[in-house]
């Protein structure tokens, strides 16, 4: 079997499979857009704006793993890990949880997360609270300067460390704890 046909990405609604414990996931495309504030998404709006999406698959030995930007890629990942174990996961791929630094990756990553699976899930990006009680990227490049936060968010209950997508609506960023097992989104250099 080739491997176009051993990894093949559903066209349609129609041909979504329920996920495996281990599916996989990506995004193409290059960045245009600088809005610090994304919109949040119902099903319906997100699949109206999803309906044209394609995928860009990235070379790679595992399935599943597509064009972020120019200069890497991303692979989803439906099992679910708290936040150091989905660092941990990452680093099998060589890569790290994922930096939605822009609305243009932030629709991506959305598309492709409603593309494959009918619900929405929540999924580890790779921002954290900082000494400072800013967010940083867990990779140490940099402060998050795009933060689609859920109403309300970043709210620092308990001491909240770690941040998920998916709060409530498609897209809604959830400052958490650490310890709360999500689904996982890694980036891979490329």
């Amino acid at each position: 079997m080739q491997k176009n046909e051993r990894c093949a990405v559903p066209r349609s609604e129609s041909s979504r499979a329920m996920p495996s414990a281990v599916t996989s996931v990506l995004l193409m495309g290059a960045l245009t857009v600088t809005s610090a504030f994304a919109q949040l998404y119902d099903t319906d709006t997100l699949k109206t704006m999803c309906t044209n999406m394609e995928l860009e698959e990235c070379e790679s030995e595992v399935c599943g793993v597509y064009r972020l930007n120019e200069n890497s890629c991303v692979k989803l990942l439906t099992m679910e890990r708290d936040f150091t174990n989905a660092q941990q996961t990452c680093r099998i791929f060589q890569g790290n949880l994922v930096k939605v630094q822009n609305e243009e990756e932030h629709k991506k990553l959305l598309c492709m997360m409603l593309r494959l699976f009918p619900f929405r899930l929540h999924y580890w990006i790779g921002a954290v609270r900082g000494d400072d009680d800013g967010f940083h990227w867990f990779d140490g490049s940099g402060p998050v300067e795009f933060a689609p936060w859920r109403e309300g968010q970043p709210n620092n209950f308990n001491r909240e460390i770690c941040v998920w997508m998916n709060s409530g609506t498609w897209g809604a960023w959830n400052d958490g704890a650490c310890s709360v097992m999500n689904s996982v989104v890694c980036q891979i250099t490329m």
